[in-house]
């Protein structure tokens, strides 16, 4: 974990001063959730960037209910872990489910799963492709997927790795 109590107090001066909004942190690795969480619960940070998907799951326990009830803001990093949960599936997904949503790739029903959670602010889906750009984001226009549903991508996702 970087070097946090070095680097808090400089930018918390500069908070204080009005040269900077807010105060991030990004947490990679589910060891550093505890501290992170104590941050939030101190009031020091005020947003927060994770790996968050289908099947990585972690921050479910601790960070999101935290986030939640201190009004801490969540970016989600990975939501498609990569590209991997699109391009290394052994075969194709069922999207028959989701179609009646709009739901036209598995990359959107990643996506609107991510978005599904309230308790997120927005999720960046890295690619490469720039035709990618508007499938992505029509993810962020489906709403709110039902749990049926969530519960299929899910077990779509486990089923197809």
């Amino acid at each position: 974990m970087i070097d946090w109590e070095t680097h808090l107090p400089t930018l918390e001066a500069l908070k204080d001063e009005g040269k900077i909004g807010i105060i991030g942190v990004t947490a990679m690795v589910y060891e550093a959730y505890p501290v992170i969480v104590e941050l939030m619960k101190a009031g020091r940070i005020d947003a927060m960037q994770i790996p968050y998907n289908v099947i990585e799951r972690g921050c479910e326990a601790e960070i999101l209910p935290a986030a939640e009830e201190l009004g801490v803001g969540i970016l989600v990093m990975e939501p498609l872990k990569k590209g991997r949960y699109v391009k290394e599936l052994k075969s194709e997904p069922d999207l028959a489910p989701l179609a009646e949503l709009g739901i036209e790739t598995w990359a959107q029903a990643l996506l609107a799963w991510v978005l599904s959670d309230s308790r997120l602010s927005s999720a960046i889906p890295a690619t490469s492709r720039p035709e990618r750009i508007h499938e992505n984001a029509k993810a962020g226009s489906i709403g709110p997927l039902p749990p049926e549903l969530r519960d299929h991508v899910r077990q779509e996702t486990e089923r197809l790795l």
